[in-house]
């Protein structure tokens, strides 16, 4: 075969086995082509340099080599030795070829290479400046394909072996890059050698297309894909933590612009940067981090940022000196944590907003998951609010905390509205200035009157967890005296005397004057609430929880109020039959507390309109009506201690009137109600003597009437004509606590301390904890004389068979087929019973000869 040299053509004629028809061709370069390729250099690169000739001398004139019949021939006969023309790549042949001696430039301008010198030259002239500025490469994007060879496959639980899709992914692009240059370069060529045939040209772009193309990638099995997402979950927890605690070790310098980072953020910016990320458990994990960094790095005092004014004030106390380095750093550092703080605390309220807007419980069965991923990123932030403002309520922005938690405490979804209310029952109890709670309450004040009064009972609920020991006559008196105070600090700092004031801050205690005030002002604001509702909103469904606050707090109320709130109360109970149960009874509650408080006893108002009240009140209890509600009993209890417990009762016959409707209740109730229900029984008849007429025969008793215990007026029913008979019936009941309880009723036997009624109910109340189990338990019943007989019997018995079965017996079996004839056998029997006997048979042979051997 003849070779052709360098720039000369070569035409492959198709073989005649059938392969593919492959033809390369090489290129040469005349004085036509070469004056073409100046004028496109002239272009591109200005004027024409004079061309220096890298060809060999023995590279002259381009030569047509044809193939002729014995090449093919001799390519026909030895076919092993044209397998490399099958991986052969045409493209790469038609190149130009560049010696070492050619400094011309090929046609395809300047290689890589060159750009890599030209930039190193640009770099070594380049000023140091610009050259700390210059973009740099990262590492691993040059070692990337060294780094993907020696990755292996992945083998899953199941047993298979797969490549790892992301790194084949990683490695393709590469090689799409290098087609696409290599393309490119094509193309120039061609454009440069314009002298091509159709016929070559035909037979360039067959060989291109018949080069394989890439196959799109399948996409990625679930199972990939949930282990990309564990994989990525498990770097950025990583992060997060790295991020927090390099927070936690230094925080001035994690305010700072950081200079590792691309972008140049700081440390606590990278972490709000993770909450914005599309994976909503990312989301949450770095919000819940960023919450424990500003609970551990926020002070516990308000941070005062100086104004103009306030600096120029300060120079004037330094006589003009400028401020300390280490001052200077401290501010700087408390602006940028006010500043990041701020913003964390809008983007968990703006999250809040967008996740609970027009979202209800009842359609999370329906939800999206993405709208799902909203709902529980939206608990996570009012999360991060609540225990922000439950630790850090003495800090800025305790304002913004409660006006965005306020609403919350309202809100259908029972989650976030318990860490609402919970947030605020912890200020309630651990603030000591009354200052925070005070803007709780105002802003709960505007909140019901915004949305007329219809609220839901937990968000008024939150406010017996208040803590408050100041009368309204007490506030007024400690409002004057801190009015006076405050003046006379000001006329203090007027006449320059700053002692007085520095050595009252310096006491850092809390000013009771003040806090009186502050109480006095709260108790304003909570009646306020209250009486809106009760006038306004009757049959709101927060009416228990109001009047359940009245009662708490009425003791506290001065006589004006007092009055007004009686009225009202009054026209509520008018229609008792229309308000459920536990309404009624916590109005009634309210009405009592309210005339023994200090200005109900000024009033000297007779308590007979709420006592008539309960004891119709008490044949509801007795119909079943309190249902699950289980805080109706606790306030019937209240009820009568403090009307027969906390005063004296003067008409006796008022007082037996409740204990017969008691008993009546009792025989309705659970075991630890019915025990508390006694136990408040003991307790009247140790105040009342009287009472122990009840508890002696009626036959010998002179009474004029009949016991009547369908009237309503506990004054006209004439108890003392009847006795406690219910007692008897209540001695046989099966708990024995309560059996023997009322027994020692009966007896007038006396209480002990901790036999009250609220310790037996929670003692016996089987529904207080998750075992659900009887309290006392049940005892084991003792065993009859008759029982022990039958068993003894019984083992015996036992005994005899277990011995007769111990017994060694010896079972002789005998062939069934033994009597029968042999004629019968073979005639009679069938064909299947035949093939069994010769099976028999053989076998017994069989094991004969084994036998033998």
């Amino acid at each position: 075969m003849a070779m052709a040299g360098k720039g000369k053509k070569r035409k492959a004629v198709s073989s005649g086995t059938g392969n593919n028809t492959r033809k390369t061709q090489r290129k040469g370069q005349d004085d036509r082509k070469g004056s073409l390729s100046g004028l496109k250099r002239n272009k591109k690169k200005g004027p024409k340099k004079p061309q220096q000739s890298s060809r060999q001398p023995e590279q002259k004139e381009e030569e047509d080599v044809e193939i002729d019949e014995e090449d093919v021939a001799f390519y026909n006969d030895n076919t092993e030795f044209t397998a490399f023309l099958d991986n052969m790549d045409a493209q790469a042949l038609s190149k130009p070829v560049r010696t070492k001696n050619d400094k011309k430039p090929t046609v395809n301008s300047v290689k890589t290479e060159d750009k890599m010198k030209i930039n190193d030259d640009d770099d070594e002239n380049m000023p140091l400046e610009k050259l700390e500025a210059h973009p740099r490469k990262a590492a691993w994007t040059t070692d990337n394909e060294v780094v993907l060879k020696d990755k292996l496959p992945v083998k899953f639980m199941d047993g298979s072996v797969r490549a790892n899709k992301l790194l084949v992914e990683k490695a393709i692009k590469p090689k799409a890059v290098e087609t696409e240059n290599e393309a490119e370069e094509g193309a120039g060529e061609e454009e440069v050698e314009s002298d091509v045939s159709d016929m070559e040209f035909e037979e360039i772009t067959d060989a291109l297309a018949a080069k394989p193309t890439e196959m799109p990638q399948s996409e990625l099995s679930t199972v990939d894909l949930m282990r990309q997402r564990g994989l990525r979950l498990v770097s950025k927890k990583v992060e997060i933590a790295q991020l927090c605690e390099s927070i936690l070790e230094n925080p001035e310098d994690s305010f700072k612009k950081s200079k590792e980072h691309p972008q140049q953020l700081s440390k606590i910016q990278q972490l709000q940067l993770l909450c914005r990320d599309p994976d909503s458990t990312v989301q949450r994990l770095s919000l819940m981090s960023q919450l424990s960094v500003f609970l551990d790095i926020l002070p516990d005092y308000r941070i005062r940022l100086q104004n103009n004014a306030n600096a120029e004030e300060k120079g004037k106390q330094n006589h003009g000196r400028p401020m300390k380095k280490k001052v200077q750093q401290m501010q700087d550092f408390e602006a940028a944590l006010l500043s990041n703080y701020q913003k964390f605390l809008k983007y968990c309220a703006d999250l809040v907003s967008t996740g609970l807007k027009r979202k209800r419980p009842e359609q999370l069965a329906t939800m999206t998951v993405r709208e799902r991923c909203d709902v529980l990123l939206a608990e996570t932030s009012v999360r991060c609010l609540a225990q922000l403002l439950e630790k850090k309520y003495a800090f800025n922005f305790h304002l913004n905390l409660v006006i965005a938690l306020v609403p919350l405490a309202d809100s259908q979804f029972p989650n976030i509205r318990k860490q609402a209310c919970a947030s605020f029952e912890s200020v309630f109890k651990n603030d000591k200035t009354c200052a925070c709670s005070y803007e709780i309450v105002q802003q709960i004040s505007s909140y019901v009157k915004q949305k007329q009064h219809r609220v839901q009972p937990f968000i008024i609920q939150t406010l017996l967890a208040m803590p408050l020991e100041v009368t309204m006559e007490q506030g007024e008196a400690a409002r004057k005296k801190a009015k006076s105070d405050r003046k006379k600090r000001r006329r203090q700092q007027a006449d320059g005397d700053n002692i007085a004031a520095g050595l009252k801050e310096a006491e850092a205690v809390v000013d009771r004057a003040e806090r009186e005030k502050t109480q006095a002002d709260i108790l304003h604001e909570l009646v306020l609430i209250y009486f809106r509702i009760l006038k306004q909103a009757t049959y709101s469904q927060a009416l228990p929880a109001v009047l359940e606050g009245l009662a708490k707090y009425s003791f506290l109320i001065n006589l004006d109020i007092m009055i007004d709130l009686l009225k009202v109360l009054k026209v509520v109970l008018r229609e008792e039959d229309l308000l459920p149960l536990p309404a009624a009874l916590q109005a009634v509650l309210t009405g009592l507390r309210a005339l023994q408080g200090p200005g109900g006893q000024e009033l000297m108002i007779d308590e007979k309109e709420f006592v008539d009240i309960l004891y119709r009140l008490l044949h509801r209890f007795a119909d079943g009506e309190a249902g699950l509600d289980s805080s109706c009993f606790p306030t019937l209890l209240q009820c009568v201690e403090a009307v027969f417990l906390r005063r004296k009762e003067i008409v006796i016959e008022r007082v037996a009137a409740f204990v017969k409707r008691l008993l009546l209740v009792a025989q309705h109730l659970p075991p630890h109600q019915a025990l508390a229900t006694l136990a408040l029984l003991r307790a009247l008849f140790q105040r009342y003597a009287k009472l122990q007429q009840l508890l002696e025969s009626d036959v010998d008793r002179v009474a004029s009437g009949e016991y009547r215990a369908d009237i309503d007026d506990p004054d006209f029913a004439n108890p003392f004509s009847s006795a406690c008979w219910e007692l008897a019936l209540l001695t046989h009941h099966v708990h024995p606590k309560l059996s023997s309880y009322a027994l020692g009723t009966a007896q007038m036997a006396p209480s002990l301390p901790n036999e009250h009624a609220r310790a037996l109910m929670d003692a016996f109340d089987p529904y207080a904890g998750a075992t659900f189990a009887f309290k006392p338990k049940v005892p084991v019943p003792p065993s009859n004389p008759l029982h022990k007989k039958i068993t003894s019997e019984n083992n015996k018995n036992d005994s005899r068979k277990k011995s007769r079965q111990r017994r060694a017996r010896q079972f002789f079996v005998r062939d069934p087929l033994a009597n029968l004839n042999e004629q019968y056998r073979k005639q009679n029997a069938s064909s299947f019973f035949q093939k069994c006997l010769e099976l028999d048979e053989q076998s017994t042979d069989d094991k004969l000869l084994v036998f033998r051997k």
